[in-house]
């Protein structure tokens, strides 16, 4: 359930954010950081406070494996 949502996540930031900075030429740095904030926002906004502790048990550092998770999901994203 986790990767589906990181892979929905990033795709509707893709789709909302990304796409039209990029046709605009102005998808630098700082506007990558504000589609990460909202990729990994959106995510922790979709996860319930139970499930949150429950994948801390499985994963421990919560935040540094959706992070990881993001950037791979982003990485893939580029290649297709």
């Amino acid at each position: 359930m986790l990767a589906e949502t990181i892979t929905a996540c990033v795709i509707a930031t893709n789709q909302t954010y990304v796409e039209s900075l990029k046709k605009q030429g102005k998808f630098d740095i700082e506007a990558q950081k504000e589609a990460f904030n909202q990729t990994y926002n959106a995510i922790m906004a979709v996860l319930t406070n139970e499930a949150k502790l429950y994948l801390t048990n499985i994963y421990g550092d919560l935040a540094a494996y959706i992070t990881a998770r993001i950037e791979a999901e982003v990485n893939m994203s580029k290649i297709t």
